[in-house]
């Protein structure tokens, strides 16, 4: 069976992280299977919204260091680096924070490490109240990576965020929530059904007026750049047929039935 499985229905696409024993350490085969469906998932247009999650009660160790055979790297192609090693592995997880599609991590038991900045790297997150947390990278003489410099500061702020990166110590589901790192905590036996219920009503929205919210949400920059930026976006959400079906379900008083187009 696939180190990573992809499964579809009516536009959402669900990745699962598939090594169980390993708590889904993330090796070469998965890093490039990752790499493949985020191409797929980009370009598809019957594909409107992306679950990452993982099997065996884990979303992810992390990276599995000893995972790539021998003469090869990270992503399973010849050794390089480090630093190219990292930047390739970094561009998966740019890819999917960029993704210009919403994204859910379901999260159940650890992610650590490069597995904790692909949760953050999608756009929500809901937990079990199991799941815990941690960059763990300090422990292993480490500095940080998979995005989580940048991400961690912006959804937790600065100072708890050197307080993770400095200790490596786990965060539980519950001050995870209190702290902003997740949206929502469900008990471990609903995190799948939570998930998809999300998933799904992410997958029949307006996917291009969501795409550009995303990158609105997502952007750097003043708030004179932003009220342009927001003109430009309601421009080209004019020329959608989604738009015109949520005006003419407003006029007839019933909910919409977005296509994606």
């Amino acid at each position: 069976m696939s180190d990573l499985l992809v499964e579809r229905s009516d536009g959402l696409v669900t990745v699962t992280f598939n090594r169980p024993a390993k708590k889904n350490a993330i090796n070469a085969s998965m890093w490039n299977a990752l790499d493949g469906v985020l191409t797929e998932v980009m370009y598809d247009p019957a594909d409107r919204a992306l679950i990452l999650t993982g099997s065996g009660g884990h979303f992810s160790a992390g990276a599995d260091l000893g995972g790539s055979p021998s003469g090869t790297g990270l992503t399973g192609r010849p050794t390089q680096a480090i630093v190219h090693e990292m930047r390739a592995a970094g561009e998966i997880v740019h890819r999917l924070q960029r993704l210009p599609k919403p994204t859910v991590a379901a999260v159940d038991g650890v992610a650590i490490g490069v597995a904790l900045g692909l949760a953050l790297a999608c756009d929500l997150i809901v937990c079990s109240d199991r799941a815990r947390f941690a960059e763990v990278f300090v422990k292993r003489g480490l500095a940080l990576d998979g995005g989580t410099s940048w991400t961690l500061p912006r959804q937790i702020g600065l100072r708890r965020a050197k307080q993770l990166a400095f200790f490596g110590d786990f965060l539980d589901a519950q001050q995870a929530e209190q702290w902003g790192l997740v949206n929502d905590v469900v008990p471990a036996d609903d995190l799948a059904k939570a998930a998809q219920e999300w998933g799904r009503r992410l997958a029949t929205g307006p996917t291009t007026a969501l795409s550009l919210i995303k990158r609105l949400l997502d952007a750097e920059g003043s708030f004179e750049q932003a009220l342009e930026d927001e003109a430009r976006a309601q421009h080209i959400a004019y020329t959608t047929e989604d738009m015109k079906e949520g005006i003419q379900a407003f006029l007839e008083r019933r909910d919409p039935n977005f296509t994606g187009a």
